[in-house]
């Protein structure tokens, strides 16, 4: 790791927008486009071309590691310019032995290649480590991510730049990190940023499915209405839909699914939320008929139950990489740009950690809903990325939860369907 000389070593040691569903409500046919049904953040032909040459970039990713060792740093895809695939190197390598890279890409994706001081990993580890330092009182300090695109840290304040710069150095030097030299904490690593507070996600819903399918919302008694995001299983047979943690009160809070009558569906098995934890999730315990991998979709008055379908997971990721969602609350399906994979965010009064950042927005109740990079332009099928766990108000801000973390800390299989 290249930053291990300069800071890793000194902290460590060794387009169709849809409104909320009106009273008459009907079910959807299959024989639909599911494209059109995603509101996309670029021109809708362009973006789902981008996501062709994105389900090669994996495949890229397994080669510049392997291939090239400590040399390949990172990459990212510059969605603002064009798609262009950005890959970040220590020292760039001979043109001729990067060729492959374009063979497996295809000839039509447009690849740049920089020298950078700085891998992803260098970057995510100084977020992680000055995230342990957070103070469980600190409420001015909203967030920290890094930037690989930027080669910086990015830390977010709600009021006050000169303290959160304060309580930044402060808690590096007194929390055994003061082998953080002083001329190390500049805006060339690190950049303030004023940021609006996270906001909580609860609100309510309407229509009522079984099997549940993800992105249908669900009501958790005494709290108020969250999203389902997925179905999975554990090691002993037993069935879960998958929300956030913040939604569910207390382990045996009973969970109810619409208005209607004979909707009470399971109790919360598992809560987990806590300081510094990367991941905002809880389980509600139900019977296996109730689960499946499908996600609703809707489209004006229709409803879809199996519009889309989760057909694997997306463990893999990048700045810029696309991704796609159907909101509970927001009721629509919307697509967008994964924008940071490490952040750390002041949210529910606690920090989350290892939080995914999408520039979707959402609003009361998404929280939960369901989020993937679409497997191909021509199928409805997702690989499930996360899910929401909170949003920026009034800004297209999402924090997700990861898949991989969701699944190691609850000892959850995801539901998948056949491609």
């Amino acid at each position: 790791m290249k930053l291990s000389r300069k800071i890793v070593s000194l902290l460590v040691s060794g387009t169709l927008t849809f409104t909320q569903l009106p009273g008459q409500i009907q079910a959807q046919p299959n024989n639909v486009n599911y494209q059109n049904h995603f509101v996309t953040p670029i021109d809708h032909d362009e973006f789902w071309e981008r996501i062709e040459t994105q389900k090669n970039i994996p495949k890229v990713i397994e080669y510049l590691e392997s291939d090239f060792d400590e040399n390949y740093a990172g990459l990212y895809v510059d969605q603002e310019n064009g798609g262009i695939v950005n890959i970040g190197f220590y020292s760039i390598p001979d043109k001729n032995k990067l060729s492959k890279v374009s063979k497996i890409l295809g000839k039509e994706a447009i690849v740049k290649y920089s020298e950078v001081n700085y891998s992803r990993n260098d970057l995510e580890n100084v977020v992680n480590l000055i995230s342990e330092t957070i103070e469980k009182n600190e409420d001015d300090i909203v967030t920290i991510s890094s930037s690989f695109a930027d080669q910086q840290v990015i830390v977010g304040y709600a009021t006050d730049e000169k303290s959160a710069r304060k309580k930044i150095s402060d808690n590096i030097h007194k929390n055994s990190l003061s082998r953080l030299n002083a001329n190390e904490f500049d805006d060339n690593v690190f950049k303030f940023v004023k940021t609006k507070r996270p906001d909580s996600m609860i609100d309510r819903a309407s229509i009522k499915v079984r099997p549940v399918s993800g992105a249908v919302q669900m009501n958790f008694e005494g709290s108020g209405f969250c999203t389902n995001g997925f179905s999975a299983k554990d090691s002993q047979n037993d069935y879960y839909l998958v929300s956030a943690g913040h939604c569910a009160s207390e382990v045996g809070q009973n969970v109810n699914q619409s208005y209607q009558n004979d909707n009470y569906i399971g109790t919360v098995q598992k809560k987990i939320f806590n300081w510094g934890g990367t991941v905002d999730v809880s389980l509600v315990k139900v019977t296996s008929s109730l689960t499946t991998p499908n996600i609703l979709t809707t489209s004006g008055n229709n409803w879809n139950a199996s519009g889309y379908k989760i057909i694997g997971e997306q463990t893999s990721d990048w700045e810029g990489m696309g991704v796609c969602t159907s909101l509970g609350e927001t009721d629509t399906q919307m697509c967008g740009w994964v924008q940071e994979t490490n952040a750390s965010v002041l949210a529910w009064g606690g920090y989350l950690t290892g939080q995914k950042k999408v520039n979707i927005p959402v609003v009361n109740g998404d929280s939960g809903s369901p989020v993937g990079a679409p497997d191909s332009k021509v199928t409805s099928n997702l690989n499930i990325y996360g899910i929401v766990s909170a949003g920026t108000k009034g800004q297209n801000v999402a924090y997700l939860s990861y898949i991989g973390n969701i699944k190691s800390q609850a000892g959850i299989t995801t539901i998948v369907g056949s491609k």
